[in-house]
């Protein structure tokens, strides 16, 4: 900011408050203002002057830097970045996050820069926005954001990711303009067995399932009952099914043989 330029500030509050400022009192506030830029310090001393109670009096340097320290808590874009974010909002594909402020001093430069004078629609906007921002901060308003829609899908995305990276905007309130979740693990295959009706995806089994899956499988090679039953099973599984299968045959033989004997002792000792 240069000192020409906050010389002439003063002089419009020394005229506002009926005071004459002197070349001295405008070297001890240039001294006592923090460094900032020429945006800040004039949006301070509008504020001041829209305030109901420290607003009747002219200001000190304290109430200045009050005023700048509150303005840069609100989070509000200085007129040439409101520009540069309003700039993309006369791209009808583009989404962009902005504030209901800079899109009034959108509307308000729109027909300027229909015309094709993009010089006059800048300066038209900065002018624009200027006044709707100290109404909105001498109202105690804080800028409320949001997305200006446009109609490329992919450039949506994008800008609601930014939004809520940068803070504007939380996750909730554009939740409908973000990508799904990644799904993973037992989600991940249900949900492209909903969407592939060609892929069949087996779910995993708990181990009681397992062991009795196993078991059955077992029973059934042994009553050979379900040969496809028994072609599914581990070939560990079916020799141990071959081997109960053998056992079994030499137990009933062996049975046989008892019984046999048994029926002929009696015989024998008769003759």
């Amino acid at each position: 900011m240069s000192k020409q330029r906050f010389s002439q500030l003063m002089d419009e509050l020394g005229l506002i408050y009926d005071r004459e400022v002197s070349v001295t009192l405008k070297k001890l506030y240039w001294e006592d203002l923090p460094a900032r830029s020429f945006a800040q310090i004039e949006a301070a001393f509008h504020a001041h002057r829209r305030d109901p109670e420290r607003g009747r009096f002219f200001p000190k340097p304290a109430d200045l830097i009050a005023k700048m320290q509150i303005l840069r808590t609100d989070q509000r874009p200085e007129a040439d970045e409101a520009w540069a974010l309003a700039l993309d909002t006369f791209d009808e594909a583009a989404t962009v996050c902005v504030t209901d402020e800079i899109l009034a001093a959108v509307s308000a430069s729109a027909p300027v820069w229909n015309s094709g004078d993009t010089v006059g629609a800048r300066m038209a906007f900065k002018a624009a926005y200027g006044r709707l921002v100290s109404e909105g901060r001498a109202n105690g308003q804080t800028p409320r954001w949001q997305l200006s829609l446009g109609w490329d899908a992919e450039r949506r995305t994008v800008a609601a990711q930014d939004a809520v990276r940068s803070g504007r905007l939380t996750a909730q309130q554009v939740r409908a303009h973000l990508p799904a979740p990644c799904a993973e693990g037992l989600p991940a295959m249900l949900a492209g067995a909903l969407t592939d009706r060609n892929t069949v995806i087996a779910l995993p089994l708990e181990a009681d399932a397992v062991t009795r899956q196993r078991m059955r499988a077992l029973r059934e090679a042994i009553a050979g009952r379900s040969a496809p039953a028994a072609a599914t099973a581990t070939p560990a599984a079916l020799d141990a099914a071959a081997e109960r299968q053998r056992f079994a045959q030499r137990k009933r033989q062996a049975l046989d043989a008892l019984e046999r004997l048994a029926a002929q002792k009696p015989v024998q000792e008769s003759a």
